[in-house]
């Protein structure tokens, strides 16, 4: 875990799935150097942290973010959020603790349903029919899904299956949606869909693909520190 303590309205950066403390470094440092609360923390298994029950699914990486900001002392906090760390994000502010976020930065945010083509259904069909001829149907499986450990397959395919798009209507605090022109992973029409219903959600175009907000980092960290100031006087 990687804490600053500082004043104003804490910032806390949720990482993406494979990333860690480091996935957020550079944003988290030009804030914690103007005096703002940051807090970055891997979650399970990655980075430094142990690994979790087999059980766990979405809703436990949203209690343990609720754990962490409780022992830091942060009551509410601007969440900045990348991938998997944005289905947590919008966990928090569609849910029962959505008073915590004060507002949500989210970049290449995952959650919604994917668009699904003939291709995808061809192969879906192709995996049936290898799986019940006992062939090898490795090849079928992305790559995030094979590099993890055998008891983390389960709590990764329960959470990429969970499709957060009637959530997104329930968040109701200022949302930026920062988006690189060149995401393959989170395209940008799940970007727009966002958009449309989130209430007063913005997008921020960024240069780059699923990383953008680090391949194009002054641009994101400086249009953030922008938003961030307008968010801290709405809240006051």
């Amino acid at each position: 875990m990687e804490f600053t303590r500082g004043s104003g309205v804490p910032l806390v950066f949720l990482h993406g799935w494979g990333g860690d403390v480091r996935s957020f470094a550079g944003a988290a440092e030009y804030f914690a150097l103007r005096g703002r609360t940051c807090l970055r923390f891997a979650f399970p298994p990655f980075g430094d942290s142990d690994m979790p029950p087999n059980s766990w699914d979405l809703h436990d990486y949203t209690r343990l973010t609720l754990a962490v900001m409780d022992k830091t002392g942060i009551d509410k906090a601007i969440i900045v959020a990348h991938s998997f760390g944005a289905r947590v994000a919008i966990d928090i502010a569609s849910g029962a603790d959505k008073d915590r976020a004060v507002a949500l930065a989210l970049t290449g945010a995952a959650g919604l349903k994917p668009r699904r083509g003939i291709k995808y259904r061809i192969k879906k069909l192709r995996f049936k029919r290898d799986k019940r001829l006992g062939r090898d149907v490795s090849g079928y499986y992305s790559p995030d899904w094979l590099a993890l450990p055998e008891r983390m397959r389960g709590i990764f395919s329960r959470i990429v299956s969970l499709d957060l798009t009637d959530r997104l209507r329930y968040i109701n605090c200022p949302t930026a949606l920062f988006w690189g022109n060149g995401d393959a992973e989170t395209p940008m029409y799940m970007c727009r869909k966002m958009k449309r219903r989130i209430r007063g959600a913005e997008i921020i175009r960024l240069k780059g693909g699923h990383f953008a907000y680090a391949e194009d980092h002054f641009t994101f960290v400086t249009a953030l520190a922008e938003r961030v100031e307008k968010w801290i006087r709405l809240s006051m």
